[in-house]
């Protein structure tokens, strides 16, 4: 009779591309903080996220999650700065963290050294989005559609809407968390101008699904802290069964 004890198949690993990232610079800009992030390995063959932290004194590692981004594609030797410029920096210790891609070897993780800001500093524009972005921007988000207003004397600005994908298994809790490992379904990222706007995204058939309307360019996946605080407008979540 054959052997049945090792027949169980282990499932595949992510492939990894081989991309290795490291933090060559960090500083303090006229209006915010820097970093560069360079990619010492092959090419990189999608995207992959950066967080920012803060805390009043001590290790930043320690402290809050207050923006998050995206790291695109790059090719070997190939540099891009990542910049944090709120409306208002506030003095405290500032490091950037950011992901290698799926199947790295390592930690996984990277982090800048850390950047201290002496002085709480107010941005020279000072029309800016403000808290609670769902209602500055009288937002409403209902399954695949959002409707937002950008109000007069802003300007234009750049707001992404994605539908998401919970990993396979995973059943949201109450709160839409966990956040980590949501990959983008489908997404719209526009640049838009003072009124009332609606965009809609598809929605998976199966599963489970999450919006979120927020500031920036698309965000692919989500690490355990979501989309940062200076970013998210509004949410929303549920089944497609």
């Amino acid at each position: 009779m054959e052997n049945q004890k090792n027949s169980k198949v282990q499932p595949a690993k992510a492939a990894w591309d081989k991309s290795t990232l490291q933090f060559i610079d960090q500083e303090t800009t006229g209006d915010g903080i820097s970093a560069t992030i360079k990619n010492g390995g092959s090419q990189m063959q999608g995207e992959t996220v950066y967080e920012v932290f803060r805390s009043d004194t001590g290790n930043p590692k320690n402290g809050e999650v207050v923006a998050s981004g995206v790291v695109g594609t790059l090719a070997p030797g190939e540099s891009q700065e990542l910049t944090f410029t709120p409306a208002l920096l506030e003095q405290g210790n500032y490091m950037f963290k950011a992901y290698q891609r799926s199947g790295h070897p390592g930690t996984g993780v990277l982090w800048s050294e850390s950047i201290t800001v002496e002085e709480t500093r107010e941005a020279a524009e000072r029309n800016q989005p403000e808290r609670p972005f769902d209602q500055y921007f009288n937002s409403d988000v209902q399954g695949g559609t959002a409707t937002f207003t950008v109000p007069e004397g802003i300007g234009e600005v750049e707001i992404s809407f994605s539908s998401y994908i919970y990993p396979e298994g995973v059943i949201p809790q109450e709160d839409g968390k966990p956040y980590e490992n949501q990959h983008v379904y489908d997404n719209v990222t526009q640049t838009y101008g003072p009124g009332t706007h609606t965009v809609q995204v598809d929605l998976p058939e199966s599963g489970y699904w999450q919006t979120d309307l927020y500031l920036g360019p698309v965000v692919e996946t989500l690490t355990e802290s979501g989309h940062s605080m200076d970013s998210i407008i509004d949410a929303d979540y549920g089944s497609a069964n």
